[in-house]
């Protein structure tokens, strides 16, 4: 005598049963439209990219807008170059510029401070200006930094130093 709950349903695949599921899991198609609308997606991603990465790597490197001044980029990296030269009572001009954005500043601003040298600069994000420093008559390192943001003074990489040499 068999019960209802010794009874086992007959397998799906056996013959005269009708099975109704699918085989396997099944992903949806991607249609062009989707295919056209990632592709948009990317090129403005990577054309978002390259825009940004052009300030920085293509354009103003190396460029001054004043005939004999030192080209110097300050970005949240620090300032590159970071070491200039120059001899007792030289007054050194260098073409400022700041590849940083308005949202990645304190204040909107990259700073060049020192207090041995007497100096506090400002300059804007995404911005460039002439400055002038005159060196000391003494030889030796002065040390200049960032204070407006970046970790300040405390950050190892916001600081340059003026190199004073006979």
């Amino acid at each position: 005598m068999t019960t209802q709950n010794d009874q086992t349903p007959p397998a799906a695949d056996s013959p005269g049963t009708k099975s109704m599921s699918r085989v396997g899991p099944t992903a949806p198609r991607p249609t062009l439209l989707r295919g056209i609308a990632f592709g948009v997606v990317a090129v403005m991603i990577l054309g978002a990219g390259i825009y940004l990465a052009g300030g920085v790597f293509l354009s103003q490197r190396d460029r001054t807008s004043q005939a004999g001044a030192i080209s110097m980029r300050i970005s949240m990296a620090g300032y590159d170059p970071s070491v200039l030269e120059a001899k007792p009572g030289q007054t050194l001009t260098i073409d400022w510029w700041n590849t940083d954005g308005m949202m990645h500043l304190q204040g909107g601003v990259h700073t060049m401070v020192s207090d041995s040298l007497g100096l506090r600069f400002e300059l804007p994000a995404n911005s460039r200006k002439t400055i002038s420093l005159t060196a000391p008559m003494t030889p030796g390192d002065y040390d200049f930094w960032c204070d407006s943001c970046c970790g300040g003074k405390a950050s190892a990489a916001m600081h340059g130093t003026l190199r004073v040499r006979p």
